[in-house]
């Protein structure tokens, strides 16, 4: 049972990739795609329910040993404990909701088959990352992830967009995943272990700041944090599936989850980083036009909360975990019904084109979902989202460190932004008018399928299912913190919706042009780091490649 979600995977990758997929054609490899995703779905839940409910936590050595210098061995390890088994268990339902919603969304895409197989491969090696017992394995499902997105995100390539977005991102995770291999080699060295166990048992003053720094910035890119957010807006020109299993539940969770499993890190460095990512997200958020590429900036703010929250210690790291079980949910929710409106839109992506869209355009259940699943991003009281994301505000406030009451007041100015944002979205789209064009206007092609509805539900019960069962138990132990600083976040969403509908037509456009911009890094690394590469290339070429070839003893000109 416990390698049947591997193995599932898996052999969803190899039947739809393969001459196999060719053989059953586009309905067979949505059968089999939907049925081994779902086999892998309820496999997590039995994991689960055992290792969290049955309290047995599960380690089993799967081909022996990988690597033997001395004695030093490498096994190939799975280990299920609480944090891997609510991981994985929140990765097959995104996984398996993201099948369903795919045959709607790609059923007119020629090379579906191979579309399928790729989300499968991806997730495959989203739990290979997530139940490896040791680093290396971590790093095999690490650099898995990595190569499957840019597959993913330029799945298109015929677009000139796709093709460079997907180069973009795999550009910037190569430069984070040299930090992070790096760091793995010097924990090596100084712990003579790669398991996360024997690692955390040594001493964390022998291990050396450098090699924390290193290991934060090799999570940092995968999972989107300041300095190395630039690849995310982009990553958005690939199929709205795509975006929904990268930006809620896999690629952008894998930094968190290594930085969780590891606690070597200069907290003072965490919560900087953390609460300026969480800030620089909700405001980029703010002044996006895309539909798609303001859910995805509200993704690095939110992983600014969790990156908050791993540097409030042990306590902040079952916050962390729990916000990113909850956060995976509503925000492939949101993707999904995202994807819902560009579809009975025709395809169109700027919010200010939209105007006056009802349920009739673009489903009620699409709508629904759209709203409730804003509604658990803003925080809104009795959601998914409300309990985590104020379990990490309130351990901001109350947790004894220099910087954390920064963090929380950043926190909670992200959290205004959050719900700013948000009410812009539905403004925007569901309330104004902006497109000119008549209300009652029908759809260009209203998506309709039993599947759609199911991939939907899926989400939404899981978001429901978070609020009874729950993945932390931390809103107990925060009784003592003030009633002011609690019910602050609840004023937020007031003072955000008051906001949103006063400056949804503001008209500054010098606050509007640099903030949508992206605070100008893109151009900053264009004209700095990109041209001296270049450059570089250039100059090496010149001078030590141009003419050094010869054939037949004659020098090839350049």
């Amino acid at each position: 049972m416990y390698c049947l979600v591997l193995l599932s995977l898996f052999l969803s990758f190899v039947i739809n990739g393969s001459f196999i997929g060719r053989y059953i054609g586009h309905r067979g490899s949505m059968i089999a795609g939907i049925c081994l995703s779902f086999v892998s779905l309820v496999t997590s839940i039995l994991i689960w329910y055992e290792v969290i409910i049955g309290h047995c936590e599960t380690y089993i050595n799967l081909f022996g040993t990988w690597i033997s210098i001395g004695t030093f061995n490498i096994n190939w390890d799975v280990y299920y404990d609480s944090i891997s088994a609510h991981m994985i268990l929140t990765l097959a339902v995104v996984s398996f909701a993201v099948h369903c919603y795919s045959t709607v969304y790609m059923k007119a895409d020629p090379h579906l088959n191979l579309f399928i197989s790729y989300l499968s491969l991806f997730t495959f090696f989203m739990v290979v990352l997530v139940s490896a017992n040791n680093m290396l394995g971590m790093f095999v499902g690490f650099e898995g992830i990595g190569i499957c997105s840019y597959l993913l995100i330029g799945y298109w390539s015929h677009r000139l967009a796709a093709s460079k977005s997907a180069l973009k991102a795999i550009v910037v995770n190569r430069i984070s995943d040299g930090l992070l291999l790096w760091s793995i080699i010097w924990l090596w060295w100084y712990t003579g272990s790669l398991e996360y166990d024997l690692i955390l048992l040594n001493d964390s003053n022998n291990i050396s700041s450098f090699i924390s720094i290193a290991l934060l910035l090799g999570c940092a890119a995968k999972s989107v944090q300041i300095i190395f957010h630039v690849w995310l807006a982009d990553s958005m020109e690939g199929p709205t599936p795509v975006s929904a299993l990268i930006h809620a539940a896999t690629l952008v969770t894998a930094g968190v989850y290594v930085m969780v499993r590891l606690s070597i890190f200069d907290n003072t460095l965490v919560l900087l980083v953390g609460s300026l990512t969480a800030i620089m997200g909700a405001v980029f958020g703010l002044f996006q036009n895309d539909l798609k590429r303001v859910i995805a900036f509200s993704t690095c703010s939110q992983l600014g909360y969790m990156m908050v929250s791993v540097g409030l210690g042990e306590i902040g790291v079952e916050a962390s975990i729990s916000h990113l079980s909850t956060h995976a949910s509503f925000k492939a929710g949101l993707f999904l019904a995202a994807g819902v409106v560009i579809t009975s839109t025709g395809g169109i992506q700027h919010m200010g084109r939209y105007g006056g869209i009802t349920g009739s355009h673009c489903t009620l259940f699409g709508y629904l979902t759209l709203l409730l699943c804003g509604i658990s991003l803003m925080g809104l009281p009795e959601t998914s989202g409300f309990y985590s994301k104020e379990t990490i505000i309130n351990l901001s406030y109350v947790y004894f460190h220099p910087f954390a009451e920064y963090a929380h007041t950043l926190l909670l100015l992200a959290a205004f932004v959050t719900c700013t944002y948000t009410i812009k979205l539905f403004v925007q789209s569901f309330f104004y008018d902006y497109s000119g064009l008549d209300l009652n206007i029908s759809p260009a092609s209203k998506p309709k399928s039993i599947l759609l509805s199911v991939a939907l539900s899926v989400l939404l019960l899981d978001i429901v299912a978070k609020i009874w069962i729950g993945s932390s138990l931390l809103s107990g132990i925060l009784f003592f913190v003030p009633w002011l600083v609690k019910t602050l976040p609840v004023c937020l969403i007031i003072a955000g919706f008051l906001t949103a509908t006063t400056a949804v037509t503001s008209k500054n456009f010098s606050i509007i042009r640099f903030n949508a911009t992206r605070w100008g890094f893109d151009q900053l690394y264009a004209r700095t780091i990109v041209l001296a590469v270049l450059d570089w290339g250039r100059i090496t070429w010149t001078a030590g490649d141009k003419g050094l070839f010869a054939v037949n003893n004659q020098k090839v000109r350049f």
